[in-house]
């Protein structure tokens, strides 16, 4: 904050009651003005008008999908610690917020359940156990060392998930990216998702409608990008791995996940991939064949590098 008068308004948005009980169920769950109207007992012009002014702060920020709009918490730059230190500081045993969170789990549940549904309705099934935990071990395998941030390896940075799907990979990689944002084309799928991100935890993580042959996102923008059974149904799976590409920041990687039956074998890929500018790093398969799991990189050239570095 540049004046002192900025960060007067910032403590006056803060001190308001209904906000702040409004920011204490964002920090849970991505939530829409319907529900939080559910959560609060308010009417909608009232949250609505709620909402803008945390907006307006840069306190929260808006997703739209489709009719939908999703708010949740996100606060950058000088104003991270302040809000933070609020945020921390809000009384979770106060009757009122208690009462909030109350009605959250059953909007959280009801969203479960609607997963489920959807996923029965469209034939569709996400990773058992044992798969799922396969795949992990595998992604495990080819990410480490490879993708640290900072002084902590095991943190995998700003990460894209291309066709989330039902959510695979923010299950796995969610929980050590700084940022993710999942993106699927089908309305369907994205609510099975952003389910399965409420019911983990991930408030990190978001889920937004987009199309892998046309992303929505700056040039080198992401740390990780992954698409998770993606190119075995895709009519255009090498324009598909361009888009990543371009999304890509330097040195980041690209993790393409197939199981058995994907039309994709391991030289389809490898010739997408360079045909995208990228440079493979490494495919492993699991003991049983059944998952195959392929590491690229976009490698900063070395005039790029003394350019960046000036």
């Amino acid at each position: 904050m540049k004046t002192t008068q900025e960060l007067v308004d910032l403590l006056r948005i803060l001190g308001d009651p209904t906000r702040l009980r409004i920011v204490a169920v964002l920090r849970h769950a991505e939530l829409t003005v319907g529900e939080l109207t559910r959560v609060t007992g308010l009417s909608q012009p009232r949250v609505s008008r709620h909402l803008k002014l945390l907006c307006d702060a840069h306190l929260l920020q808006r997703t739209r999908d489709q009719n939908e709009v999703y708010y949740r918490v996100t606060v950058d730059g000088d104003r991270r610690q302040l809000a933070q230190d609020v945020f921390d500081s809000l009384p979770t045993d106060d009757p009122e917020i208690a009462s909030d969170f109350g009605k959250l789990d059953k909007i959280l549940s009801e969203r479960q359940v609607r997963a489920r549904e959807l996923l029965a309705d469209l034939g569709v099934s996400a990773l058992d156990t044992d798969a799922f935990r396969e795949v992990g071990a595998t992604v495990e395998k080819l990410l480490r060392d490879r993708t640290s941030s900072g002084d902590d390896s095991n943190r995998v940075g700003d990460l894209l998930d291309i066709g989330t799907g039902t959510g695979s990979m923010l299950r796995l990689l969610g929980p050590r990216a700084n940022r993710a944002v999942a993106v699927d084309r089908s309305r369907e799928m994205r609510l099975v998702a952003r389910a399965r991100v409420s019911l983990d935890g991930l408030t990190n993580c978001t889920v937004q409608d987009g199309d892998m042959y046309s992303l929505n996102f700056p040039r080198q923008s992401f740390d990780l990008v992954t698409m998770d059974r993606v190119l075995g149904t895709a009519e255009r799976p090498g324009d598909a791995i361009e888009q990543a590409a371009a999304v890509l920041r330097n040195d980041g990687h690209l993790l393409v996940v197939e199981t058995a039956g994907s039309q994709v074998d391991e030289a389809k890929l490898g010739s997408w991939i360079r045909d995208a500018g990228l440079t493979p790093v490494e495919t492993s398969e699991s003991s049983q064949g059944a998952v195959l799991v392929a590491l690229s990189a976009r490698k900063i050239l070395a005039e790029e590098r003394v350019n960046h570095g000036n």
